[in-house]
């Protein structure tokens, strides 16, 4: 599953696009966790080598410096977040101390600039050697993105892991917010579809605007509004939920079989 990131790792002797598949493995150990505890964590830390945590780059978008397994950005305040709950740990060694009142404006204001990062990405790589610099990336991505992606899926009484994974991605992709193009505004133009009941295959039904729709159906339409929102960018992503869908494979039980651009199918199992 080829992507953006410029960085790749084999699987099964695939090249396969590193974000997307370790958003894949995040999803994958946390979304279909019911419940925050020490051995989740542990569970997605066995899957993921230092070199992934430690990845640092000049990110295409407007994110400023994109970082660690979900590219956490300077622009968009989560990799402050990561920072600064680093430094709270007993194991930091002031790292990033000359870059806090920098990243925490960056982070306020929204800023893409890397002015005055300078050594950041050094800085980065050099933590993630440090365990508690794991536990800082994997907690805020479960705070700003797990929590309010769920907060969706328990509305919904969505009942499905591959619901749940959706909607914890797509905070990730899109950001947790209501706003249009975010998972909350997504969320809410996937309900306006549906105007009476909608039964289907899954025995599973979502609960939209009093209606019962079938959990399945609601999905497929929310990864296409997704998609149109996305753009071609996000395809191969879609693609790949398709896929799982199209296998019935609703619960995420492994091994997953998940297809990459050119329709090679990976297996994860884990």
């Amino acid at each position: 599953m080829l992507g953006d990131s410029g960085s790749t790792l084999n699987i099964n002797r695939h090249k396969v696009d590193e974000l997307i598949w370790l958003r894949i493995l995040l999803l994958m150990r946390l979304a279909m966790a019911d419940e925050w505890s020490a051995k989740n964590v542990n569970a997605f830390l066995d899957t993921v080598d230092q070199g992934h945590t430690a990845r640092c780059a000049k990110d295409s978008g407007e994110g400023g410096y994109a970082s660690g397994f979900i590219n956490f950005g300077t622009a968009y305040g989560d990799a402050f977040q990561v920072v600064q709950d680093f430094s709270k740990t007993e194991n930091y060694s002031g790292e990033f101390d000359k870059y806090m009142d920098v990243l925490e404006n960056y982070a306020k204001t929204g800023n893409s600039s890397t002015e005055g990062l300078d050594g950041y990405c050094e800085a980065w790589e050099k933590s993630s050697l440090n365990s508690d610099f794991y536990q800082s990336q994997v907690s805020v991505a479960w705070s700003e993105y797990n929590v309010p992606s769920q907060k969706y899926a328990k509305e919904l009484n969505a009942r499905f892991g591959i619901t749940r994974a959706v909607l914890y991605d797509t905070a990730i992709t899109n950001g947790p917010g209501d706003s249009s193009g975010s998972l909350g505004g997504l969320v809410e133009s996937t309900n306006k579809q549906f105007s009476k009941d909608k039964p289907g295959d899954s025995e599973s039904s979502v609960s939209v605007n009093g209606y019962k729709v079938d959990e399945i159906v609601w999905l497929k339409k929310f990864l296409g509004i997704r998609l149109k929102k996305n753009g071609s960018s996000d395809k191969d992503s879609i693609d790949a939920y398709l896929y799982i869908i199209e296998k019935q494979n609703y619960d995420l039980k492994p091994p997953v079989e998940i297809p990459d651009a050119n329709g090679t199918i990976h297996t994860l199992d884990c």
